[in-house]
């Protein structure tokens, strides 16, 4: 198992039933470089990895289940939160940490900025949609 998938476990262990916690357990994770290693590749190849679908795919489910959030995040959206860190330099100001104090809307609004620059990432969504459409 990667330490980024068992950091991600941990992370929602620890919340228990605490849905802000978890949502943003997920929405930080999302954040690493880890799932943008991910998105850039499947940018390169114009393929994403099934396993990569499954994990998002799942992920975006758990954050439904929370009603932390307002709306349901698009696929796009959630794509793009690997990206938000991208050219920040001081540790302290970055997403994706567990340590992380940024609210959950603080994460959904610097996403979508990021999605509104990236039409690419977009696309990827989208693509990610409708192969995650498979998946049930």
């Amino acid at each position: 198992m990667s330490l980024w998938l068992q950091s991600l476990e941990w992370c929602l262990y620890d919340c228990e039933d605490n849905p802000g916690e978890k949502a943003k357990c997920i929405l930080s994770h999302l954040s690493m470089g880890v799932p943008r290693s991910w998105w850039e590749s499947a940018l390169q190849t114009g393929s994403v990895s099934e396993s990569y679908i499954h994990i998002l795919h799942d992920l975006r489910g758990e954050l439904m289940e929370t009603s932390a959030l307002s709306e349901l995040p698009e696929f796009g959206l959630l794509v793009a939160l690997g990206f938000i860190d991208k050219h920040i330099k001081q540790e302290e100001m970055r997403f994706g940490s567990v340590d992380s104090q940024f609210s959950i809307e603080e994460y959904i609004s610097r996403a979508k900025i990021v999605l509104d620059k990236r039409n690419d990432l977009s696309i990827l969504g989208k693509m990610i949609e409708e192969k995650a459409k498979c998946l049930v």
